[in-house]
Protein backbone atom coordinates (compact mmCIF):
# COMPACT_ATOMS: atom_id res chain seq x y z
CA UNK A 1 0.00 0.00 0.00
CA UNK A 2 1.14 3.47 -0.97
CA UNK A 3 1.67 6.00 1.70
CA UNK A 4 3.51 9.14 2.32
CA UNK A 5 3.47 12.17 4.20
CA UNK A 6 1.29 14.91 3.46
CA UNK A 7 0.59 18.49 4.14
CA UNK A 8 -2.59 20.66 5.06
CA UNK A 9 -2.76 24.19 5.22
CA UNK A 10 -5.76 26.37 6.77
CA UNK A 11 -6.65 29.82 4.78
CA UNK A 12 -8.37 32.12 6.00
CA UNK A 13 -9.73 34.80 3.73
CA UNK A 14 -10.11 38.30 5.27
CA UNK A 15 -11.13 41.41 3.49
CA UNK A 16 -12.14 44.85 4.94
CA UNK A 17 -14.85 46.12 2.67
CA UNK A 18 -18.15 44.22 3.27
CA UNK A 19 -21.43 45.65 2.81
CA UNK A 20 -22.92 44.86 5.46
CA UNK A 21 -20.03 44.90 8.28
CA UNK A 22 -17.54 47.19 7.27
CA UNK A 23 -13.69 45.92 8.67
CA UNK A 24 -15.42 43.07 10.26
CA UNK A 25 -12.32 41.29 10.64
CA UNK A 26 -11.06 43.71 12.78
CA UNK A 27 -14.22 43.73 14.68
CA UNK A 28 -13.15 44.08 18.52
CA UNK A 29 -14.06 40.80 20.45
CA UNK A 30 -12.77 40.95 24.19
CA UNK A 31 -10.16 42.70 23.15
CA UNK A 32 -8.82 40.64 20.20
CA UNK A 33 -9.79 41.73 16.43
CA UNK A 34 -12.18 38.84 15.18
CA UNK A 35 -9.92 37.06 12.84
CA UNK A 36 -7.05 36.70 15.31
CA UNK A 37 -9.58 34.79 17.49
CA UNK A 38 -10.57 32.83 14.34
CA UNK A 39 -6.91 31.86 13.71
CA UNK A 40 -6.21 31.00 16.97
CA UNK A 41 -9.05 28.73 16.62
CA UNK A 42 -7.61 27.32 13.56
CA UNK A 43 -4.15 26.76 15.31
CA UNK A 44 -5.43 23.96 17.46
CA UNK A 45 -6.59 21.68 14.52
CA UNK A 46 -4.31 18.89 14.90
CA UNK A 47 -4.27 18.32 11.27
CA UNK A 48 -3.24 21.56 10.10
CA UNK A 49 0.19 21.93 9.36
CA UNK A 50 -0.06 26.34 8.89
CA UNK A 51 -2.31 28.48 8.81
CA UNK A 52 -2.51 31.62 6.85
CA UNK A 53 -4.78 34.72 7.04
CA UNK A 54 -5.20 36.02 3.40
CA UNK A 55 -5.92 39.61 3.06
CA UNK A 56 -6.55 42.51 0.14
CA UNK A 57 -6.23 45.16 2.47
CA UNK A 58 -3.08 46.52 5.10
CA UNK A 59 -4.99 47.61 8.14
CA UNK A 60 -6.11 43.74 8.35
CA UNK A 61 -2.46 42.33 7.54
CA UNK A 62 -0.49 44.95 10.17
CA UNK A 63 -3.54 43.89 12.84
CA UNK A 64 -2.59 39.96 12.11
CA UNK A 65 1.04 40.50 11.85
CA UNK A 66 0.49 42.60 15.31
CA UNK A 67 -0.63 39.81 16.93
CA UNK A 68 2.19 37.14 15.25
CA UNK A 69 -0.24 35.37 12.56
CA UNK A 70 1.06 34.28 9.30
CA UNK A 71 -0.56 36.81 6.93
CA UNK A 72 0.08 37.52 2.50
CA UNK A 73 -1.85 40.58 0.72
CA UNK A 74 -3.52 38.47 -1.93
CA UNK A 75 -4.98 42.46 -4.46
CA UNK A 76 -8.49 42.72 -5.67
CA UNK A 77 -10.40 38.72 -5.54
CA UNK A 78 -13.86 38.39 -6.45
CA UNK A 79 -14.37 35.99 -4.10
CA UNK A 80 -13.04 34.09 -0.85
CA UNK A 81 -12.35 31.28 -2.52
CA UNK A 82 -10.06 32.93 -5.43
CA UNK A 83 -8.34 34.81 -2.51
CA UNK A 84 -7.76 31.08 -0.92
CA UNK A 85 -6.65 29.89 -4.38
CA UNK A 86 -4.40 33.18 -5.10
CA UNK A 87 -2.57 31.99 -2.10
CA UNK A 88 -2.47 28.40 -2.71
CA UNK A 89 -0.97 28.66 -5.67
CA UNK A 90 2.63 29.67 -4.38
CA UNK A 91 2.07 26.80 -1.84
CA UNK A 92 3.54 23.00 -2.09
CA UNK A 93 1.17 21.80 0.27
CA UNK A 94 -1.40 18.75 -0.84
CA UNK A 95 -4.54 19.79 1.23
CA UNK A 96 -5.76 23.22 1.75
CA UNK A 97 -8.51 24.47 3.97
CA UNK A 98 -10.73 27.86 3.28
CA UNK A 99 -11.82 28.62 6.99
CA UNK A 100 -13.99 31.87 6.82
CA UNK A 101 -13.06 34.53 8.43
CA UNK A 102 -16.11 35.43 10.73
CA UNK A 103 -16.26 32.19 12.64
CA UNK A 104 -15.11 32.55 15.74
CA UNK A 105 -16.61 30.43 17.47
CA UNK A 106 -14.97 28.13 15.07
CA UNK A 107 -14.20 24.55 16.70
CA UNK A 108 -10.96 22.81 15.73
CA UNK A 109 -12.13 19.49 15.64
CA UNK A 110 -14.37 20.71 12.86
CA UNK A 111 -11.65 20.95 10.77
CA UNK A 112 -10.11 17.98 11.90
CA UNK A 113 -13.05 16.28 10.85
CA UNK A 114 -13.52 17.48 7.38
CA UNK A 115 -9.78 17.14 6.50
CA UNK A 116 -9.83 13.36 7.50
CA UNK A 117 -11.46 11.66 4.27
CA UNK A 118 -8.09 12.68 2.61
CA UNK A 119 -6.29 10.53 4.87
CA UNK A 120 -4.89 12.88 7.60
CA UNK A 121 -5.80 12.53 11.49
CA UNK A 122 -3.59 13.24 14.78
CA UNK A 123 -1.75 10.39 14.58
CA UNK A 124 -1.00 9.57 10.64
CA UNK A 125 0.23 11.87 8.03
CA UNK A 126 -0.50 9.39 4.88
CA UNK A 127 -2.39 9.08 1.71
CA UNK A 128 -3.64 5.78 0.79
CA UNK A 129 -5.65 4.63 -2.36
CA UNK A 130 -9.27 5.27 -0.86
CA UNK A 131 -8.34 8.41 0.90
CA UNK A 132 -6.78 9.55 -2.88
CA UNK A 133 -9.99 9.52 -4.04
CA UNK A 134 -11.35 12.92 -2.47
CA UNK A 135 -10.89 15.84 -3.77
CA UNK A 136 -12.82 18.43 -1.94
CA UNK A 137 -14.53 17.74 1.41
CA UNK A 138 -17.52 19.95 3.53
CA UNK A 139 -19.31 19.65 6.50
CA UNK A 140 -23.46 19.57 7.17
CA UNK A 141 -25.33 20.04 10.03
CA UNK A 142 -28.52 18.16 10.37
CA UNK A 143 -31.40 20.56 10.91
CA UNK A 144 -34.20 20.15 13.42
CA UNK A 145 -36.50 22.91 12.60
CA UNK A 146 -39.16 23.40 10.19
CA UNK A 147 -38.41 26.96 10.11
CA UNK A 148 -34.67 26.44 9.54
CA UNK A 149 -35.96 23.55 7.11
CA UNK A 150 -38.01 26.24 4.99
CA UNK A 151 -35.62 29.53 5.87
CA UNK A 152 -34.21 30.18 2.04
CA UNK A 153 -30.53 32.07 3.94
CA UNK A 154 -30.67 28.46 5.02
CA UNK A 155 -28.16 26.07 2.35
CA UNK A 156 -29.30 22.69 2.24
CA UNK A 157 -27.27 19.49 1.12
CA UNK A 158 -28.53 15.85 0.05
CA UNK A 159 -25.83 13.37 0.02
CA UNK A 160 -25.87 9.92 -1.27
CA UNK A 161 -25.29 6.53 1.01
CA UNK A 162 -21.19 6.94 0.47
CA UNK A 163 -21.61 10.57 1.53
CA UNK A 164 -21.36 12.46 -1.51
CA UNK A 165 -23.29 15.31 -2.22
CA UNK A 166 -25.65 15.08 -5.09
CA UNK A 167 -27.29 18.71 -4.64
CA UNK A 168 -27.26 21.94 -2.72
CA UNK A 169 -30.15 24.35 -2.55
CA UNK A 170 -31.61 27.71 -0.92
CA UNK A 171 -34.84 25.50 -1.12
CA UNK A 172 -36.73 23.11 1.20
CA UNK A 173 -34.94 19.19 0.04
CA UNK A 174 -36.01 17.10 0.11
CA UNK A 175 -39.19 17.84 -0.26
CA UNK A 176 -42.87 17.52 1.15
CA UNK A 177 -41.36 17.43 5.10
CA UNK A 178 -43.79 18.35 7.65
CA UNK A 179 -44.09 18.53 11.51
CA UNK A 180 -43.97 14.53 11.96
CA UNK A 181 -41.81 13.54 9.31
CA UNK A 182 -38.92 16.29 9.63
CA UNK A 183 -37.83 13.97 13.00
CA UNK A 184 -37.48 10.43 10.42
CA UNK A 185 -36.04 12.05 7.72
CA UNK A 186 -32.51 13.42 7.54
CA UNK A 187 -32.03 16.92 6.38
CA UNK A 188 -29.02 19.17 6.74
CA UNK A 189 -28.12 22.68 6.23
CA UNK A 190 -24.54 23.22 4.62
CA UNK A 191 -21.93 24.56 7.10
CA UNK A 192 -19.51 26.71 4.57
CA UNK A 193 -15.99 25.24 5.71
CA UNK A 194 -14.28 23.53 2.62
CA UNK A 195 -11.14 21.48 2.40
CA UNK A 196 -9.64 20.68 -1.15
CA UNK A 197 -6.64 19.28 -3.22
CA UNK A 198 -4.80 21.92 -4.04
CA UNK A 199 -4.88 21.09 -7.80
CA UNK A 200 -8.82 20.95 -7.54
CA UNK A 201 -9.03 24.05 -6.23
CA UNK A 202 -6.89 25.95 -8.47
CA UNK A 203 -8.72 23.98 -11.54
CA UNK A 204 -11.76 25.41 -9.99
CA UNK A 205 -11.31 29.23 -10.06
CA UNK A 206 -9.94 28.96 -13.89
CA UNK A 207 -13.64 27.48 -15.13
CA UNK A 208 -16.68 29.78 -15.96
CA UNK A 209 -19.53 29.99 -13.77
CA UNK A 210 -21.91 27.00 -14.45
CA UNK A 211 -25.57 27.14 -14.80
CA UNK A 212 -27.07 25.60 -11.09
CA UNK A 213 -23.79 27.69 -9.78
CA UNK A 214 -25.51 30.66 -10.83
CA UNK A 215 -29.47 30.19 -10.35
CA UNK A 216 -28.41 28.93 -6.83
CA UNK A 217 -25.78 31.39 -6.11
CA UNK A 218 -23.97 28.81 -4.66
CA UNK A 219 -20.44 27.99 -5.74
CA UNK A 220 -20.05 24.66 -4.66
CA UNK A 221 -22.50 23.54 -7.50
CA UNK A 222 -19.39 24.26 -10.28
CA UNK A 223 -17.93 21.12 -8.57
CA UNK A 224 -20.58 19.24 -9.30
CA UNK A 225 -21.49 20.41 -12.37
CA UNK A 226 -17.95 19.54 -13.67
CA UNK A 227 -18.39 15.81 -11.78
CA UNK A 228 -16.03 16.67 -9.24
CA UNK A 229 -17.90 14.53 -6.07
CA UNK A 230 -17.59 16.75 -2.90
CA UNK A 231 -17.43 14.52 0.45
CA UNK A 232 -19.58 15.49 3.12
CA UNK A 233 -18.97 15.16 6.28
CA UNK A 234 -21.71 15.61 9.36
CA UNK A 235 -21.02 17.44 12.71
CA UNK A 236 -23.06 18.34 15.34
CA UNK A 237 -21.63 21.69 16.40
CA UNK A 238 -23.51 24.53 15.02
CA UNK A 239 -21.63 27.79 13.51
CA UNK A 240 -22.40 30.70 14.08
CA UNK A 241 -21.13 33.47 11.51
CA UNK A 242 -20.80 37.21 11.56
CA UNK A 243 -22.26 38.73 9.08
CA UNK A 244 -24.22 42.02 10.38
CA UNK A 245 -23.08 43.57 13.79
CA UNK A 246 -26.22 42.29 15.48
CA UNK A 247 -24.24 38.77 15.17
CA UNK A 248 -21.33 40.18 17.14
CA UNK A 249 -23.01 40.69 20.49
CA UNK A 250 -24.28 36.73 19.80
CA UNK A 251 -21.24 35.99 19.89
CA UNK A 252 -19.71 37.37 22.82
CA UNK A 253 -22.56 36.35 24.74
CA UNK A 254 -21.31 32.69 23.82
CA UNK A 255 -17.23 32.75 23.90
CA UNK A 256 -17.49 33.41 27.77
CA UNK A 257 -18.83 30.14 28.15
CA UNK A 258 -17.64 28.04 25.32
CA UNK A 259 -15.99 24.87 26.49
CA UNK A 260 -12.06 24.85 25.34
Amino acid sequence: MQKRHITAIGIIPARYASSRFEGKPLADIFGKPMVQHVYERACRAETLDEVIVATDDRRIYDAVAGFGGNVQLTGECATGTERVARVAEQLTCDIVVNIQGDEPLLEPTQLNMMIQPFGINSREREITPSSSEVQVSTLKQRIDTLADYRDVNIVKVVTDLQGNALYFSRASMPSSIDEATLPDLPVYRHVGLYAYRREALIAFTKWESTPYEKAEGLEQLRFLEHGVPIRVVETDTPLIGVDVPADLARVKQIIPFRKD
